[in-house]
């Protein structure tokens, strides 16, 4: 069993031992991964959001002819479930019927309040004729892209800028402060 009282009357590591060029190496070694897995995040999380955000934002609702599947995917993980909507709808742009499959500009599920159900019953209760309009939102340069919406949800981007600049923050502060310290790991005593 843990004893707290043990821990803290251990003796703090010593400059020597810290200092030891096994962490010099340790360092440059996991340093890079982490800020990997920060650049991960930050560039096809939180870019690929913005940028699909403003690929969108600005166009004009296109009237949805017809859903052809929706369903509310749920992913049991815990405390928190997350959902999805997955969806398969046609939609008439400039006299040509296309076939889109983005609920949103965000890519995958999330589990941030009632988001993706709402989005759901929305689309069901269209493809159920029970609903009024339904609208997407094309993009002009290219009529095939679309989604059904296209509101921008300041949660979702404030977390996952977070998971992304979180690792790359430590692993920059991991790689600058080894080689900062560089002449301090293979210093001779």
């Amino acid at each position: 069993m843990w004893n707290w009282g043990d821990r803290l009357r251990e003796k703090s590591p010593t400059e020597e031992e810290m200092y030891r060029p096994r962490n010099f190496y340790l360092g440059i070694l996991i340093s890079p991964i982490v800020i990997l897995v920060g650049l991960y995040f930050f560039t096809f999380h939180f870019l690929a959001d913005l940028q699909s955000f403003y690929k969108f934002k600005d166009s004009a609702p296109t009237p949805v002819s017809r859903v052809l599947h929706v369903e509310l995917v749920v992913e049991e993980g815990g405390e928190d479930s997350t959902e999805k909507v997955v969806v398969k709808y046609e939609y008439k742009y400039k006299g040509k019927i296309y076939t889109g499959d983005r609920a949103s500009i965000y890519r995958g599920g999330d589990n941030f309040g009632s988001f993706q159900r709402d989005l759901y019953q929305k689309v069901k209760l269209f493809q159920q004729n029970k609903g009024g309009q339904l609208a997407c939102y094309v993009n002009p340069q290219n009529p095939a892209e679309s989604v059904l919406d296209n509101s921008f949800r300041l949660s979702r981007f404030l977390v996952v800028l977070v998971f992304s600049l979180v690792p790359l923050g430590m692993g920059l502060y991991i790689f600058i402060g080894v080689l900062m310290n560089k002449a301090r790991y293979f210093e001779s005593k």
